[in-house]
């Protein structure tokens, strides 16, 4: 069974804090946690709690309400995280982790077990159309939603996206509520 990995963003929201106080509490040596190819920490579920034990910080018994998972793929750090900030916000109610580049979203594909991934095309090392069909030949994350953005959305493009496996192709510039709509629909 794989352990759960927390990105900082998870672990704050697990520990009702801050990215920032976690990120502080990684680098002082109070909190263990391990970098990502792409220089992004991570932090395993059991050294969480433990650190939340030591620190007399409350643990959330049972989540009540279950959390869609969206893993957000694109090379690019503000872009990533941008959209990552807005879905977990403003009452989406969506648990969210990010990779920044096809290699980083396949190691998480199986930790993380996504509901949706929101994926780039153009990306380096593995672009978005092989990363959609490793998705579809992995039988533990086959019925995982795939959702492509591309600012090169010309005919070829969209037609070998659907032909990888996605289950939709929006066009860049996207405006927030549109990509919030195509979510739930792909995943409620």
């Amino acid at each position: 069974m794989a352990k759960d990995v927390f990105s900082t963003f998870k672990a704050a929201d697990y520990c009702n804090s801050s990215d920032s106080s976690i990120k502080r509490f990684i680098n002082s040596g109070k909190l263990k946690a391990y970098k990502t190819p792409g220089g992004h920490y991570r932090i395993l579920k059991d050294d969480l709690l433990s650190f939340m034990k030591e620190n007399y910080i409350p643990i959330p018994e049972k989540r009540e309400i279950v959390r869609k998972k969206i893993l957000v793929v694109d090379d690019d750090e503000q872009v990533r995280e941008g959209m990552a900030k807005h879905l977990r916000l403003n009452g989406h109610n969506f648990d969210v982790t990010t990779a920044e580049d096809g290699f980083e979203a396949g190691i998480l594909f199986t930790q993380f077990v996504p509901d949706l991934i929101v994926l780039y095309l153009m990306m380096p090392h593995t672009d978005g159309f092989n990363v959609c069909k490793k998705i579809n030949s992995n039988p533990m994350i086959k019925n995982t939603k795939i959702l492509v953005i591309t600012g090169y959305a010309n005919e070829k493009n969209v037609k070998k996206a659907y032909e990888c496996g996605a289950d939709k192709v929006l066009a860049k510039p996207i405006e927030k509520e549109e990509l919030l709509n195509e979510i739930n629909s792909l995943i409620s």
